[in-house]
């Protein structure tokens, strides 16, 4: 089966429909002209006869009776002769001109009666749709003219006219589908094109070049469809990105405590390192460390996509505050920080409990592990446009102005040389992020100060407990 492509059905497609437009405003045109012409000839036909009947009076007066023209062929062709259109061609063999006979001129659609109707001259006309033309002297009617309309063109010079538009009409249609076919073959390249693109664009990002991009000048569907396919692809890098820089993150920080363990149980294993209670405790420490990496890559891998079990119901979210705030204050306190608090005595929202209590303990670990030199952690939770928020701002070292997009994102630490030990596993906010977002809310980092220290401010935003989604 032969394969048609698009160009080929849209350039067949407005090809057709030029040639049923041309064929039909030639037909049209075709009728409109016969129809028009031949009434043209009619109404012409009627004030020749109204020439005439002035003519047939003003005899009528000279003679006083019709007896100069009662069967007298001459006369009646001398009066309509005079007054009937010149030839512009002779006319065909054995045909009929309007008003005259061939050969001898004699009227065939024209007849002439007197005021009792008897028939004086010309031929007898019959038939509903004969035209009268009175003949009139002194406002007396004395006689009639009868002709019968014009069914047909019979003239040479009429059918030849009507020829010659003909050939007109049918060279016009003819230039009129060349044209058509010049401009449907441009405008179906000019449409196929960026659909070429797209498709050419797709082949390299289905073979994994993600780098690749449409041009989308155009202001429609076309343009508002490349544009979404640059921005679907460089999601795709984006993810791309992500998906090997994780995997990266996670060779990494998985790579430390395993050498660790290895090197230990190396040497346990060749006597260098005696086998008791501290090596033990060592080798369990970085088992620990490993035990709570996966720990947090399974909790954010499950929470981003959406398998956590969410459990929402009312919860007092300043309660849950302060219960988690005096857990952490002796950490805190002993690392120097002290908490200034502006709660009110209730906010009721609309949550899971362990998953926002996990959110907060997340929170001020991240506090006590980074805010190194800190003396103060300002606590505030207050209402905003039917929201809850929560802000947390230390005065510690803070975050750089580059790091501040990046806090919330996985494995990232602001200290590359902190070891898992001092610094973490980095997915503490990759957590809090996912758990806000999957109550309706959001999280942002910013300063706290504009001098140094600039210490770090957290603002997290939840929907009250009526507006819960």
């Amino acid at each position: 089966m032969v394969k048609i492509g698009i160009t080929a059905r849209l350039f067949l497609s407005l090809l057709i429909v030029s040639m049923l437009t041309a064929v039909g405003v030639g037909l049209g045109t075709r009728w409109s002209f016969k129809r028009g012409f031949q009434g043209y000839l009619n109404e012409v036909e009627a004030r020749r006869m109204e020439a005439m009947a002035f003519e047939f009076s003003r005899a009528y007066q000279e003679h006083g009776n019709w007896d100069f023209i009662r069967n007298n062929r001459e006369a009646w062709e001398r009066y309509t002769g005079a007054i009937g259109r010149e030839r512009a061609t002779s006319p065909r063999p054995g045909g009929d001109s309007i008003y005259y006979a061939v050969p001898d001129k004699a009227p065939r659609r024209l007849g002439l009666y007197d005021q009792q109707g008897n028939h004086l001259a010309g031929n007898l006309q019959t038939g509903d749709d004969l035209r009268y033309q009175p003949v009139l002297v002194d406002g007396k009617m004395v006689g009639t003219l009868a002709g019968a309309p014009l069914r047909g063109l019979q003239e040479e010079a009429e059918l030849t006219f009507q020829a010659q538009q003909q050939r007109d009409s049918l060279f016009i249609g003819l230039g009129t589908l060349v044209l058509a076919a010049l401009a449907a073959m441009l405008l179906a390249r000019s449409f196929v094109a960026p659909t070429r693109r797209l498709i050419a664009a797709a082949f390299k990002v289905a073979a994994g070049d993600y780098g690749v991009r449409v041009p989308h000048a155009q202001r429609d569907e076309l343009g508002t469809l490349a544009r979404n396919f640059n921005i679907m692809v460089a999601t795709l890098e984006s993810n791309e990105a992500l998906r090997r820089h994780f995997m990266a993150d996670i060779s990494h920080e998985l790579r430390t405590p395993l050498s660790v363990l290895q090197a230990q149980l190396e040497a346990m294993e060749d006597g260098i390192e005696p086998i008791d209670a501290s090596s033990l405790k060592a080798l369990m420490d970085e088992v620990a460390t490993l035990t709570r990496l996966v720990d947090d890559m399974r909790q954010i891998t499950l929470s981003e996509v959406g398998a956590f079990d969410y459990r929402r119901e009312p919860l007092d979210l300043a309660a849950l505050l302060h219960s988690e705030i005096q857990k952490w204050g002796e950490p805190l306190a002993q690392a120097g920080m002290e908490i200034v608090i502006d709660s009110p005595a209730a906010m009721p929202v609309q949550g899971d409990t362990v998953r926002l209590r996990q959110l907060l303990r997340n929170l001020f670990n991240n506090t006590l592990r980074h805010a190194e030199g800190a003396t103060q952690l300002a606590i505030s939770l207050h209402v905003m446009r039917s929201q809850a928020v929560l802000v947390l701002a230390d005065n510690g070292p803070g975050v750089s102005d580059a790091g501040l997009p990046m806090l919330f994102e996985r494995f990232w630490r602001g200290d590359r040389a902190r070891s898992r030990t001092t610094g973490g596993s980095g997915l503490g906010l990759a957590i809090c992020r996912s758990i806000v977002e999957a109550h309706g809310g959001s999280i942002s980092a910013m300063h706290t100060h504009t001098a140094m220290p600039r210490g770090l401010t957290i603002r997290i935003t939840l929907p009250l407990s009526g507006e819960a989604a």
